[in-house]
C-alpha cells in the first residue's frame, strides 16, 4: 500500500504516471487482433471508437484488477468505464495535437482519468506520446484553430485545434513497453509524434470516470459509462 501511495502522490504532482507489466503479450495481441476483425478488409484505418461495445474482451481489458486498484484509489470511490478508442496508427500517420482530455469530457478536475494502454514497444519514433509534467495544475488552457483537415488514418480531432501550452513547461518525449500504461490526469496535456517506423503503433485508450459524476456524451465519442467486471 506504501508504493501504492507513492505512486498515486507522484500521479497527482507530475499528472501522469507509468505502470509496468500490466498486460501479457497475448492480451495485447487479443485486442490487436479483435481490432482488425473489426475492420474486415478495410483500409480505413480510422481509429475505432468504443471498442468495448462489439468486445467482451476489450471491457474485461479495462477491469484489469491492478489498474482499477490504483484508479479506485485515486477517485477514493468506484471507477465506471467511460470510453475506448483504438488506434492503429499505421507508418507516416501524423500524431495528435496537444489536448487536454477533459476538454472533451468536461468532467470534475480529479473524477475522470485516461489509460493510454501500449500494445506493442512503443517510443519517440513509433509515434509516441509527447507530454508536459505538471500543466494539469493549469486546468483547461487555450485552445486555437488550426486550419487544418483530418488527417488519414487519425481521430477527427487529432490536428484541427491545438492547446497552447505556457511556455514555462517543458516537454517530454514518452517511452513505454508493450503490456505497460501511462496513467494521464484530465488535464494534462499531451500529444503524440508521427509514426516514423515501418510498422503499426498500435494502442487502446480507455477512459474512467468517478461514479455519479457529470460527463459531456459527445456526438463523435458518445460517451456512457459502465461498470466494469473483469469476470465478462
Amino acid at each position: 500500500m506504501k508504493d501504492l501511495e507513492s505512486k498515486i502522490n507522484f500521479f497527482k504532482s507530475n499528472g501522469y504516471i507509468i505502470l509496468d507489466n500490466i498486460y501479457g503479450s497475448e492480451e495485447c495481441e487479443d485486442i490487436i487482433s479483435h481490432a482488425h476483425k473489426v475492420i474486415g478488409k478495410s483500409e480505413d484505418l480510422t481509429p475505432l471508437m468504443n471498442i468495448h461495445k462489439s468486445s467482451d474482451i476489450t471491457q474485461k481489458f479495462m477491469a484489469n484488477r491492478e489498474l482499477l486498484l490504483f484508479i479506485n484509489t485515486y477517485f477514493r470511490d468506484t471507477a465506471l468505464g467511460l470510453q475506448t478508442e483504438f488506434f492503429f496508427m499505421p507508418p507516416k500517420t501524423v500524431g495528435f495535437n496537444a489536448h487536454q482530455d477533459n476538454t472533451y469530457v468536461k468532467a470534475s478536475s480529479d473524477s475522470f482519468i485516461s489509460a493510454w494502454c501500449a500494445l506493442t514497444d512503443i517510443d519517440e519514433n513509433n509515434g509516441g506520446l509527447i507530454i508536459w509534467p505538471k500543466t494539469h495544475n493549469e486546468e483547461a488552457l487555450e485552445t486555437v484553430d488550426t486550419g487544418l483537415s483530418k488527417s488519414d488514418n487519425q481521430d477527427p480531432n487529432a490536428t484541427i485545434r491545438k492547446t497552447l501550452v505556457p511556455k514555462k513547461y517543458e516537454k517530454k518525449s514518452i517511452k513505454i513497453k508493450k503490456g505497460s500504461v501511462l496513467l494521464i490526469h484530465s488535464w494534462l496535456v499531451h500529444a503524440s509524434n508521427i509514426n516514423n517506423s515501418d510498422k503499426n503503433r498500435y494502442v487502446l485508450l480507455c477512459t474512467y470516470l468517478k461514479e455519479h459524476t457529470d460527463f459531456r456524451s459527445g456526438a463523435y465519442a458518445r460517451r456512457t459509462p459502465f461498470t466494469l467486471d473483469d469476470t465478462v
